[in-house]
């Protein structure tokens, strides 16, 4: 209870503060707001004991959770109650997995099926504050399919987030298009499960942070990066402020950023 009305007041604070300033930009000589970075923890749902080493990290972070794993109630449940925002991590068509019936969305797809999908595991996570794609390369490219799963969101009042698996992605603009607080990820952190690595990831989210107004970017739960982020909480630049991405968007939001 103590920490999710840390949480709470947390968030509180937050919104108080980007309402209490005008946007002003470097050329006006004003009060700059510090670049925002959104980390995103995806493919949780497997173990509850990744939940319990992520919800020690000091660093605010968005989980993202895959429906319909031995935990993924449960690790929405924990989330809920510590306060921790989370998103639903949805299975999508892979280009390298064409058909694949494990894959909730698949181009193709008419819209009322995709709705129907999301819907569904909506339902089985209770309290998620909107959704990204699990993997996708194939679905997030066919607008029809995307459009399904946007106007589901948009029913429910969520937001979303483009995991950017694919170049040719559309869900996006799709995302935009149909009126939904949307991003994009936009750098992928741990390809390797090795801290050098983990840092120059970092040091490219910091500097397009810093070029656009905010990033996000997107981790796993991975051994070496679970060690890695309570470091990185102690190691992050002065001028970076890490946010939850329900914080990005309010951020995006009053900054008017383009990305």
């Amino acid at each position: 209870m103590r920490q999710r009305l840390k949480t709470a007041s947390r968030v509180i604070l937050v919104v108080l503060w980007v309402l209490a300033f005008p946007r002003l930009s470097e050329c006006s000589g004003g009060f700059i707001r510090p670049p925002v970075v959104a980390v995103i923890v995806d493919d949780l749902g497997f173990s509850m004991d990744a939940a319990r080493r992520l919800s020690s990290v000091p660093l605010p972070l968005t989980w993202a959770i895959i429906p319909y794993q031995r935990f993924s109630r449960t690790t929405a449940e924990m989330a809920g109650e510590m306060g921790i925002p989370f998103i639903v991590h949805l299975p999508m068509e892979a280009k390298g997995f064409p058909g694949d019936p494990h894959a909730l969305v698949r181009a193709g797809m008419a819209p009322e099926e995709v709705r129907a999908s999301v819907r569904n595991a909506l339902w089985s996570l209770p309290g998620a504050t909107g959704l990204n794609n699990h993997q996708g390369s194939r679905a997030t490219e066919d607008p029809r399919a995307m459009k399904g799963v946007m106007l589901e969101l948009k029913a429910e009042g969520l937001l979303f987030v483009d995991s950017r698996t694919s170049g040719g992605s559309v869900a996006y603009p799709v995302a935009l298009d149909s009126g939904l607080p949307a991003t994009l990820n936009r750098v992928f952190l741990d390809h390797y499960d090795e801290e050098i690595f983990l840092q120059e990831q970092f040091r490219k989210t910091f500097a397009l942070a810093r070029k656009n107004g905010g990033a996000v970017a997107i981790c796993h739960a991975r051994p070496g990066t679970m060690d890695f982020l309570p470091k990185l909480y102690e190691m992050a630049p002065e001028d970076i402020e890490f946010v939850t991405v329900p914080e990005y968007l309010a951020h995006k939001r009053i900054g008017g950023w383009e990305e």
